[in-house]
């Protein structure tokens, strides 16, 4: 409690310096209200409420600085979108180009529209749980572009090991065979999430593969 006075004296310094922290000093007040409970609770023999507070404080944290964060991000998107348009007035701008800030003005658009789902959640205290689902997402978009690349693997050597089976190489066949086998391998651990591991495998294998032949 008292490094929390601390704290809490520390933000109304900085309040009245004109800093908007209106959400942090109402969170940290709110924290020594749930310390108070804390000693009560202890006192009286029981924790469960102390705990309880506790939980439904603790996504309160931060909200100022996590405000910030997302008015800075908006800006920054602004700029460059203002940027863009100002390029996309440009007489001798040619048709690749255009294409190009058109593609990254929509990709802007779409970070601003994300920003507006973030900001709130954050009021609405969800904040954690909206980052983790953007990093799902980008996870997952991650892993769609892996398999989308190692499909198109799979298919070209797909049609190598048919055109080395025309030939009747079995040497031709079998390395068909293994390249094949392994892109299947690696479309597996991308679908698993494991393909980070499977990759260090890889190398470990290609190069005790060098070293035996030698």
């Amino acid at each position: 409690m008292k490094e929390l006075r601390i704290q809490i004296q520390d933000l109304e310094i900085a309040q009245q310096n004109g800093e908007d922290n209106s959400a942090d000093l109402m969170a940290c007040r709110g924290e020594m209200q749930v310390l108070k409970k804390e000693i009560q609770s202890i006192d009286e023999g029981g924790h469960t409420t102390f705990v309880a507070a506790k939980e439904m404080l603790a996504p309160k944290k931060d909200m100022s600085k996590k405000n910030r964060s997302i008015q800075d991000r908006r800006m920054q998107f602004n700029n460059r979108i203002a940027k863009i348009d100002a390029n996309l007035e440009e007489p001798n701008l040619g048709p690749e180009d255009r294409e190009a800030l058109l593609t990254e003005k929509a990709r802007l658009q779409d970070d601003l529209a994300a920003l507006v789902q973030e900001k709130q959640a954050l009021q609405e205290f969800n904040h954690t749980r909206f980052v983790q689902f953007r990093k799902e997402k980008v996870d997952s978009d991650k892993q769609a572009d892996k398999l989308k690349g190692v499909n198109a693997k799979i298919a070209r050597a797909e049609e190598a090991l048919d055109q080395a089976k025309e030939t009747g190489d079995a040497e031709q066949v079998n390395t068909a065979k293994e390249d094949l086998h392994l892109l299947l391998m690696e479309k597996e651990s991308i679908e698993n999430y494991t393909h980070d591991l499977f990759l260090q495998n890889l190398v470990r294998m290609k190069a005790k593969h060098e070293r035996d032949l030698l």
